[in-house]
């Protein structure tokens, strides 16, 4: 951080003249914020989240966890996992490897899982110490631990000896993988790693379609993350892969080809304009054959078989509603009408619909005009209603979270055409927004799946659902959901706003001068007459600076591994991605250039993201403030950075 700052002041030793009012920022800076950090270090999101519900059954083990530390014993396996790796690298004991990543991953989910557990202030602090403590432990075993197995395959280069090739494969699928504890981005990292070490190796032992699979999981899981299309083209590639003819050369080709046929039989492939109409076909017909193979129980789990049966029953009304009523020049019409009465009949002979065909069925009976809107709107109503106090009393594991969110999509559609009073539309979508809120502050914590990541990005800035909220009740949404998602940014951004504020005040105490051209304000006297609406702005710059990682909630929230070259390049998406979510909030668009620009060097030849100038704003000297802001606070974080050792302001300024 000393060296950032002298780099920022000085250029190869000499003064910059180019940015003088940034210097003297920075000289306000070290004035002003030291006399009043103590003071904004004391906020604590403790107090943000009372809103929140508790649950008496599970409020024994979250106590425990708020213990002190002298008073809660640590699990043994953050604590010695480093130890027990072999020194010598000549050889390495892989399940243990991945047992210890997997049993740290429990506990890393087990301390996530409680965060709202606890409702009094004084211990939630103290859990949330604990756990901060726990997550650099497990943070540091984990690097260890990735560190010797790097080291260990590094040795042997690009021919990694049969054995050791084998066990280490058998090792990460079965002590991780099938356990559901896997890490996206390690599963493509490794993929790539044994793929190149053991290319020498007979086609008769390699892992080719086991590595393809997990670059299927894995790309498709970043591509949740900020919706960067390339990651989608790579996991359609691996699919492919799979399903090729030259698949079936290499072992676990069955197994894998379960696995593809999952991914693959999705109208998310044609919506994005990877395969045509003909190759969604023909994966839907392979889905068919698999599933009418005698040897099928043998092959998959009694839960995998259950997916890939419902894939194969939703295929219709998953096609119309997914994609012809987005692109209906896709199909002709008459088909499309054959095809909707079908679906439509088909349901309504059921004796049980899950959640998300009930409310196809009902968006397809509106389409048919078989139903009027008004209609169509009460049914899905009362559904959501109904079905909402099943979910909300449920743990929200992946698959819940997954059948509570997916239908709201069809539902906003239905709301936004139905013949119902605009008041009616405003109380469904603010009470639904809510509910979010709610639900994802119950999610289950899984590295694994980032589906869910996409459904709140897509989900909180969809225009029919925010035409209906005021400018009050997004803030509170928006709020809300960062405080469920991600309690950490939520108060890193309040604290950057507490620092903005009072390095604006010196300003406008000893130098308002500075100020002058922000806002078009040409005199000092300008300045001083509208300081209210400056301290505001810098206020709400400073809490939304970092909104944009509501898309990337799973990356930003890896306190469990060191990021990967993947990862970092998704980081670097969040100030982009903070201007969509600006976007979808009407006032929200003044703080563009503070969110997209917080990441930019003061001079605009360094930072992300590189297609934006911050020297052309006329609001620089207000993004270089919460740029400031911003580094002092990330520099000098207690609990939310397990990747670094946090500083004291003191030894930040020195």
């Amino acid at each position: 951080m000393r060296a950032f700052f002298y780099n920022i002041l000085n250029d190869g030793g000499k003064r910059v003249s180019g940015h003088l009012s940034f210097q003297l920022l920075f000289l306000f800076f070290i004035l002003f914020v030291s006399s009043f950090y103590t003071s904004v270090q004391g906020i604590t999101p403790g107090k943000l989240i009372s809103h929140k519900q508790s649950i008496p059954d599970e409020m024994q083990e979250a106590n425990a966890l708020a213990g002190s530390p002298s008073t809660v014993p640590l699990e043994e396996s953050a604590d010695n996992s480093a130890e027990e790796l072999d020194d010598d690298l000549d050889t390495i004991d892989f399940k243990l490897c991945f047992d210890i990543l997997a049993q740290n991953r429990l506990t890393y989910n087990h301390y996530n899982d409680s965060i709202f557990l606890i409702k009094e202030h004084d211990k939630w602090v103290n859990y949330f110490r604990r756990r901060a403590t726990k997550n650099h432990q497990i943070f540091a075993a984990n690097q260890e631990i990735m560190r010797g197995i790097k080291e260990f395959l590094t040795k042997h280069g690009d021919s990694i000896p049969e054995e050791i090739y084998l066990d280490f494969c058998h090792s990460i699928e079965q002590r991780y993988v099938r356990k559901k504890l896997y890490d996206p981005f390690l599963l493509v990292r490794m993929s790539r790693i044994l793929e190149k070490g053991g290319a020498y190796l007979p086609d008769s032992v390699k892992y080719t379609n086991v590595f393809n699979l997990w670059r299927l999981y894995g790309y498709e899981q970043m591509w949740n993350l900020g919706g960067d299309v390339k990651y989608l083209r790579k996991a359609y590639q691996a699919g492919k892969a799979i399903l090729s003819e030259d698949a079936k050369r290499y072992p676990h080709y069955d197994f894998a080809l379960a696995g593809a046929l999952e991914y693959m039989s999705n109208t998310i492939w044609l919506a994005f304009g990877l395969e045509t109409i003909q190759d969604f076909e023909e994966h839907y017909r392979r889905l068919d054959d698999f599933l009418k193979r005698e040897d099928l129980d043998e092959i998959v789990v009694p839960e995998q078989k259950r997916d890939l049966l419902e894939l194969q029953q939703v295929k219709d009304e998953a096609f119309l509603c997914n994609i012809y009523y987005y692109t209906p020049t896709i199909i002709d019409c008459y088909v499309r009408d054959s095809l909707t009465r079908a679906v439509i009949d088909r349901n309504l002979q059921k004796a049980e619909l899950s959640n998300l065909s009930f409310i196809r069925t009902v968006f397809l009976q509106m389409k048919a005009r078989q139903i009027s809107s008004r209609e169509a709107w009460l049914r899905c109503k009362n559904h959501y209603h109904e079905k909402w106090l099943k979910y909300r009393d449920s743990p929200m594991n992946d698959r819940i979270i997954r059948d509570y969110l997916r239908p709201l999509y069809i539902f906003l559609i239905i709301n936004d055409e139905a013949d119902v009073p605009v008041s009616q539309k405003k109380k469904t979508i603010w009470k639904m927004s809510q509910d979010m809120v709610t639900a994802f502050g119950k999610r289950k914590d899984f590295q694994g799946n980032t589906d869910f990541v996409r459904e709140l990005f897509r989900l909180s800035t969809h225009r029919r659902l925010v035409k209906y909220l005021s400018y009050k009740q997004m803030i509170r949404f928006m709020s809300g959901l960062n405080v469920s998602t991600q309690v950490t940014t939520f108060a890193h951004s309040m604290h950057v706003a507490k620092i903005a504020k009072v390095l604006l005040n010196g300003v406008l105490k000893h130098k308002p001068e500075l100020l002058q051209g922000v806002f078009g304000y040409k005199t000092t006297t300008e300045v001083l007459k509208h300081k209210r609406t400056l301290r505001s702005f810098i206020y709400e710059a400073g809490m939304i600076h970092d909104i944009g990682k509501n898309a990337i909630v799973s990356v930003v929230n890896n306190e469990y591994l060191p990021l990967t070259d993947d990862e970092f390049s998704i980081i670097r998406l969040h100030p982009r991605l903070g201007d969509i979510f600006l976007n979808a909030v009407p006032g929200w668009e003044n703080f563009h250039d503070t969110t997209v620009g917080h990441h930019k060097w003061y001079n605009g030849k360094g930072g992300y993201p590189a297609d934006f100038d911050n020297t052309k704003s006329p609001i620089r000297f207000l993004i270089d403030i919460v740029t400031l802001s911003d580094c002092l606070q990330a520099a000098t974080e207690r609990v939310g950075r397990n990747y670094r050792i946090s500083k004291t302001f003191e030894v930040v300024m020195s």
